[in-house]
């Protein structure tokens, strides 16, 4: 066999190995280069001590607690501000003058968002920045609720501090900067106009009491870590705290578990962002 043709075995091996991940867990790993995937999945199989995409793969199937630490080598587990901005752009330029604009119309007051699997806190302060920015010269005429949970209580304990590492600051817009930080030295603080519109707390998905009507759920790079009935799960969970009308926005990779798919309409495909159907 030539090297081309060995090539081309090894790179269909890892065909098959991204498919199977998307059908058992909803993670798309197509989106990324496949010289990237060869190099993050080759450091899972020298560390398991694996030489091909077909032993992993059997590997996935007995121990399912690989699919996390798939996920922390492919996204190097690190969360940010405004993580995969153009999803933000999205949020702050369409879904959240669509909120206010139903809201409005509707004679209500009340805009709850929820930041499932929050981490340390950035995707659940960059939501309230967001929607902040959003409401424009109407943001005294609404009152705003931003609930980031988790079960880390460690992560939750940094989330609640509001204090982050200056080189985080990068990924906040400028003109976000003056509006809605204080910074110290080598660190800097979420102000008092952002923080006081968030909290946090400690929840498992699976078996905590659900939160309930809320306008938008983020919950981003997080399904890996799930079987696809652990999935329909949570989404089922989605659905209900969602009020009519409510968004739902899904990480780049991640995708509606098939018998979800068909309840929530598509508002963005490349943004993985979804939306509860009103009542007709």
């Amino acid at each position: 066999m030539s090297s081309t043709e060995a090539g081309q075995v090894y790179r269909g091996n890892l065909n098959k190995l991204v498919t199977k991940i998307l059908d058992e867990r909803g993670f798309d790993m197509g989106r990324y280069r496949t010289p990237y995937l060869e190099r993050r999945i080759g450091a899972r199989l020298r560390t398991l001590g694996l030489h091909s995409y077909r032993q992993y793969a059997d590997y996935l199937d007995v121990h399912q607690d690989e699919y996390g630490k798939l996920l922390d080598m492919l996204t190097i587990n690190v969360t940010d501000f405004f993580r995969d901005s153009t999803v933000f752009d999205l949020f702050r330029s369409d879904i959240v003058p669509a909120m206010v604009q139903e809201k409005t119309r509707t004679r209500q007051r009340m805009i709850r968002a929820w930041s499932a699997g929050c981490a340390t806190g950035e995707e659940t302060y960059s939501i309230a920045m967001s929607l902040l920015e959003g409401f424009g010269q109407g943001k005294g005429s609404f009152v705003l609720s931003v609930l980031g949970t988790d079960l880390d209580e460690k992560a939750l304990a940094a989330a609640k501090r509001a204090e982050y590492p200056i080189d985080k600051l990068e990924h906040i817009p400028a003109p976000l900067r003056l509006k809605y930080l204080e910074v110290e030295g080598d660190k800097f603080r979420i102000r008092s106009n952002v923080k006081s519109q968030v909290k946090f707390r400690r929840l498992n998905l699976f078996c905590d009491k659900p939160i309930s009507i809320v306008d938008v759920v983020f919950c981003r790079n997080v399904f890996i870590y799930f079987s696809r009935e652990q999935q329909e799960k949570v989404l089922e969970m989605f659905w209900t705290a969602l009020s009519r009308g409510g968004y739902l926005v899904l990480g780049r990779s991640e995708r509606l578990a098939p018998s979800m798919a068909g309840r929530f309409e598509l508002v963005n495909s490349r943004e993985r962002v979804y939306r509860k159907p009103r009542l007709r």
